[in-house]
């Protein structure tokens, strides 16, 4: 059975991301953390109806969630963002002002190998292949 949460944060704080897929005409950005010697699963992050992104290609360490008012205020102040109703600014790192505005952000553990397709494309609901997934709100 997979497991289905909605969480406040996502914490891989050792974990390599790098961004694998971007749809500019579905306004979608896929994270990927494949599986290695310390964590069993593949990890992905779909962000849908993106707005605006401020991340590298590749990042260590993941800490994704929601910015809180003032630090809303401050990110969208410093790039002349507007604020859309629907779009929360997602942080991604405790160290960095690295963000993306968007819906709420979609994540899941699976037994997939890094050319297999994003779970959210082929996999969902798939007990074989996905253990876990959630959304950050």
């Amino acid at each position: 059975m997979i497991r289905n949460e909605t969480t406040a944060e996502l914490e891989a704080p050792d974990r390599l991301f790098q961004i694998t897929h971007v749809s500019r005409t579905h306004t979608q950005l896929w994270l990927q953390a494949d599986a290695n010697s310390s964590h069993q699963y593949r990890l992905e992050v779909l962000f849908q109806d993106v707005k605006y992104l401020c991340v590298p290609f590749m990042l260590r360490g993941l800490s994704l969630r929601r910015a809180d008012p003032e630090q809303t205020r401050r990110l969208t102040d410093l790039h002349d963002l507007v604020a859309e109703p629907g779009s929360n600014v997602y942080l991604l790192s405790r160290s960095h002002d690295w963000f993306v505005v968007s819906s709420h952000p979609l994540w899941a553990e699976a037994t997939l190998s890094y050319s297999d397709e994003p779970v959210f494309w082929s996999h969902t609901g798939n007990e074989d292949v996905v253990v876990s997934m959630g959304t950050v709100r």
